[in-house]
């Protein structure tokens, strides 16, 4: 069975120390011994149970995918998945080229994140091609085998996936809470559980071992989705609205 984990940034300090710097994305923010805390508990547990694999993924493409995910990670002998908006390269607070090249050659996977990181639900057939081909043709030379990718805000449809499909992405990764893997016309739809600043590594443990938190998690991405379609464009608001009283 093969469980992936969704990381964003990791910080030592601040969560401003790292990729995008909004609200939203603040909630994700992980402090660095708090992450290595995660990654030494799965670690000894996968070693014990070898049926269980543990994919960590990591998306946006912050600088902290460099100079502190990767480190952690490879302290423990493991690789990361690194999913990169590819118009932040170059920009501060975000990976340069010469760190993905790194990241490349050290053994890590490199997969597309859109080129912008825009609500892809929202966006024409055109637009949504522009995203996935641009993505895709800046990370091709840093990509070992087939084409990954991961959607922003874990939103997608059937117009999204078929625009992955035609760029070349032969997986696509969301953010629904499962272990199942689907097929689209021969591309993967892999599910990942999402973890939050604040989760403790007994709680990151129990995604891995407990099918029960498993299927808690996806109960309440369901209702989510209820709620979301219920509120329509006020969703957004409101999270923002929330977020900014408890962050």
């Amino acid at each position: 069975m093969k469980i992936v984990l969704m990381y964003h940034d990791i910080y030592r300090e601040l969560v401003t120390e790292s990729g995008f710097q909004n609200i939203s994305a603040f909630q994700y923010k992980l402090r660095a011994d708090e992450f290595e805390q995660h990654v030494v508990a799965v670690s000894g547990y996968c070693r014990k149970h070898p049926e269980v694999e543990v994919e960590f993924t990591f998306d946006d493409g912050g600088c902290s995918f460099y100079t502190l995910a990767a480190p952690i990670l490879e302290k423990y002998n493991l690789k990361g998945t690194f999913f990169i908006s590819t118009n932040y390269l170059d920009t501060p607070l975000f990976l340069n080229m010469e760190q993905l090249r790194m990241l490349a050659k050290r053994g890590h996977r490199i997969g597309s994140h859109s080129h912008t990181h825009p609500a892809l639900t929202c966006l024409s057939e055109e637009e949504l091609e522009e995203e996935w081909n641009v993505s895709v043709r800046k990370l091709q030379c840093y990509v070992v085998g087939k084409m990954t990718a991961s959607v922003p805000n874990g939103d997608g449809n059937r117009a999204v996936m078929r625009k992955a499909l035609e760029a070349g992405i032969k997986t696509l990764y969301t953010s629904v809470p499962t272990t199942k893997v689907n097929d689209f016309d021969g591309m993967k739809i892999m599910g990942r559980y999402v973890v939050y600043q604040g989760m403790s590594a007994a709680d990151v443990l129990a995604i891995v071992h407990s099918k029960n938190k498993r299927r808690m998690m996806y109960a309440k991405w369901c209702f989510l989705q209820m709620v979301k379609r219920a509120l329509g464009n006020n969703y957004n608001r409101l999270k923002g609205e929330f977020l900014s009283k408890c962050l």
